[in-house]
């Protein structure tokens, strides 16, 4: 729990003990007491109240902060992931170009020596 949420509920348990000890010892008649008490009491409400939208419209604050941040961190991560997924594409590109063309090397070779080989066959049939 918070030191704020303890410091308040150590008022408030404070408060209520007071106004206990207060009633017991007080010189006034019921209804004035009743009276005081129903004041303290709508007061203490409101008081906490306040207090409770106060500590609301923080975390609200805090929340939409962490959204942001959140939201920023995920952009980023986003466009690294696309810079990345560039690279990846360049990288896989240019190796399928150097395959390609050792491919073709060899198709080439491989037509030289058949038209070799042809070349020598029709020598050895004439």
């Amino acid at each position: 729990m918070c030191n704020k949420c303890n410091s308040l509920a150590t008022f408030i348990l404070g408060a209520l003990i007071g106004a206990a000890v207060g009633v017991l010892y007080a010189p006034a008649k019921g209804e004035t007491t009743r009276k005081k008490m129903k004041k303290w009491a709508k007061e203490a409400y409101e008081d906490g109240k306040d207090d409770l939208n106060e500590r609301a419209q923080e975390l609200r604050k805090k929340i939409s902060a962490q959204k942001k941040a959140a939201k920023q961190k995920a952009d980023e991560l986003k466009e690294l992931a696309v810079e990345k997924a560039g690279e990846i594409k360049e990288r896989f590109d240019e190796k399928a170009a150097e395959i390609k063309l050792q491919a073709q090397e060899k198709i080439d070779e491989l037509r030289e020596k058949a038209a070799d080989q042809l070349e020598k066959a029709a020598k050895k049939l004439r």
